[in-house]
C-alpha cells in the first residue's frame, strides 16, 4: 500500500537515537534514550477522555488542523519470537543442537517509531510529507526538540526545512495504513475483461500475420506466436498491478475539518431535537431555520468542534 491512501498521508518513520554517553539534564545525569522516554511521557495527550479533560493541558498536535492520529513508540530491541521452526527429522539428522541459541536480530541503537495520519494540502500528495513537517515545526518546535534532540542528525536542525529533511531521511514505506472514514462501498475503477483478453488475442493474430506475410515455416510462426503471447501476458500483468497499485480514493468529507464539523453538528442537532420534544409543531420550521443559520452546516470555518477534544462547547440556549 502507498503512503498516500484514502485521501490521507500515512507517514511512518524510524528515527535513530544516540545511545552513547551520559547527558546532563538540570541536576541529574541520564542516558539519551531515557531523556527521550521522559519527553514522551510528559508530552500531553489530547483531551479525549474524562481524565484528560480534568488536566486541561492540550496536546501540541491539536494545534494542527491537518493531524488525525499520531503515535510515538520507543524501539529498544526487536522482540524475540523463539527459534525458527524447522523439521524435527531434518534437525535430528543434521545434528542440530537445540540447546544452543540461534542468531538473534539486534538493533545497533534505539529508535523512535513515528506514525502520523494527516491531510495533505494537495489531494494528490504533492509536496508531502515535507510541507506537513515544516508546518508542524512552526506549530510545536519546542515539543519536537524535546523528543528528538538526541536523534542522529538533529544537530543539523535549525529551522522547519532542516527538521523536515531529518524526518524524510528516516521515512519508511507505510504498508498498512489505518483509514476508517469510508461508510459505504466506493466506486472503484476496474479494468475491462475485454481489454485484458484482447492483448493476447492481438499478439497471436499478429504472429500469424507476420508468419504468412514473411513466408515463414510453420514452426517459426509457432515460436513467434508463443513469444508474443508471453509478452502479451506480461503486459496484462503490468496493467493489473498498475491499476491495483493506485491509491484508494478519498472518502467524501473526510478531512479533519470535515470530521470536526460533523461531530459538532451531531451534538448540536441532538440538543436541538431533545429540547423540542413535545413542542409546538407550528414553530418547528422556524426553529430549524434558525438552527441552520446559527450553526452553518456548510461552513467548515464556522461554528465547529475544536481539535483534540471529545465534545463541543455550547452556550446555554443555543440548541
Amino acid at each position: 500500500m502507498p503512503d498516500l491512501d484514502g485521501g490521507h498521508y500515512f507517514f511512518t518513520g524510524l528515527v535513530p537515537i544516540c545511545h552513547i554517553g551520559i547527558v546532563q539534564h538540570e541536576a541529574m545525569k541520564s542516558s539519551p534514550i531515557h531523556m527521550v522516554r521522559e519527553a514522551l511521557e510528559t508530552l500531553p495527550t489530547a483531551l479525549q477522555s474524562h481524565a484528560a479533560e480534568k488536566t486541561g493541558i492540550q496536546s501540541p498536535f491539536a494545534r494542527s488542523l491537518r493531524t488525525h492520529f499520531v503515535r510515538f513508540v520507543v524501539l529498544d530491541q526487536p522482540f524475540y519470537n523463539g527459534r525458527d521452526h524447522a523439521d524435527a527429522l531434518v534437525s535430528a539428522i543434521s545434528g542440530t543442537d537445540l540447546l544452543k541459541a540461534g542468531p538473534i536480530d539486534a538493533l545497533a541503537c534505539p529508535y523512535v517509531l513515528v506514525m502520523i495520519d494527516f491531510d495533505p494540502v494537495d489531494p494528490g500528495g504533492k509536496g508531502e510529507p515535507r510541507a506537513y513537517f515544516e508546518e508542524l515545526w512552526r506549530l510545536m518546535a519546542e515539543e519536537l526538540t524535546a523528543v528528538f534532540r538526541y536523534a542522529y542528525g538533529f544537530s543539523k536542525v535549525q529551522d522547519a526545512a532542516s527538521f523536515a529533511d531529518m524526518m524524510l531521511d528516516c521515512q519508511v514505506e507505510t504498508t498498512m495504513p489505518f483509514n476508517d472514514y469510508w461508510v459505504g462501498a466506493p466506486q472503484l475503477p476496474s479494468l475491462s475483461t475485454a481489454l485484458l483478453a484482447a492483448v493476447p488475442i492481438v499478439a497471436v493474430v499478429a504472429a500469424a500475420a507476420i508468419a504468412v506475410l514473411a513466408h515463414q515455416p510453420w514452426w517459426a510462426g509457432v515460436l513467434q506466436g508463443i513469444a508474443l503471447l508471453v509478452v502479451a501476458l506480461f503486459i496484462d500483468y503490468w496493467l493489473v498491478m498498475h491499476q491495483g497499485g493506485k491509491s484508494f480514493p478519498a472518502a467524501p468529507n473526510s478531512t479533519l475539518r470535515d470530521v470536526l464539523k460533523a461531530l459538532y453538528l451531531q451534538q448540536a442537532l441532538t440538543r436541538f431535537a431533545a429540547d423540542r420534544q413535545g413542542g409546538d409543531p407550528a414553530t418547528l420550521g422556524a426553529a430549524f431555520r434558525a438552527f441552520l443559520a446559527r450553526h452553518r452546516p456548510n461552513d467548515g470555518d464556522g461554528p465547529t468542534q475544536q481539535p483534540g477534544v471529545i465534545r463541543s462547547s455550547f452556550p446555554e440556549g443555543t440548541a
